[in-house]
């Protein structure tokens, strides 16, 4: 049972990885399976609570900084309130797309565009202005991916870190 135990708690670490991938805060998911070995094995398997307040602490780190990285760089490419918040639903609406299209790689493809068509969308309505519009949704498909990089890399670190207590 121990072994399956293992098995089971490092699958879930890298389910976390993938689904970030998904639009999913996999460094919650992460933390989670970590909190969960940790009372399994009364924190004096390397995991203890004070380790735990650090991953909690770039979990938290690595989503507000996904957040911020999206609305400021679609901001900085000239977007308007309404692109920013074209960005957010475009992303959410084309991940649901993307996973229903396509599963798991669709989500990815689909929050990506879904970012960029709801900035450009919105943008367009709201100042008629195609050239601007365009530079707004570009804005929000690379602030997607920076904030997808960032949380991937903390994610990363994460497990490292949990690693390295573990071995």
């Amino acid at each position: 049972m121990h072994v399956f135990g293992l098995i089971l708690f490092y699958l879930v670490l890298v389910l976390g990885i993938v689904t970030i991938f998904l639009g999913f805060p996999g460094t919650f998911i992460i933390f989670a399976d970590a909190l969960i070995y940790g009372l399994i094995t009364h924190f004096h398997g390397g995991i203890t609570v004070k380790f735990l307040l650090l991953l909690f602490a770039i979990a938290v780190f690595s989503e507000l900084v996904e957040f911020l990285l999206g609305t400021f760089t679609t901001l900085k490419f000239g977007a308007t309130k309404w692109g920013v918040i074209g960005t957010l639903v475009g992303g959410i609406l084309g991940a649901a797309w993307g996973s229903a299209a396509l599963p798991l790689v669709g989500t990815l493809v689909g929050a990506l565009l879904g970012a960029f068509l709801g900035a450009f969308i919105l943008e367009l309505i709201h100042r008629d202005d195609q050239a601007g519009a365009a530079k707004a949704g570009f804005g929000a498909f690379m602030g997607k991916i920076l904030g997808i990089t960032v949380t991937f890399s903390c994610a990363i670190a994460m497990i490292t870190l949990i690693l390295i207590r573990l071995i």
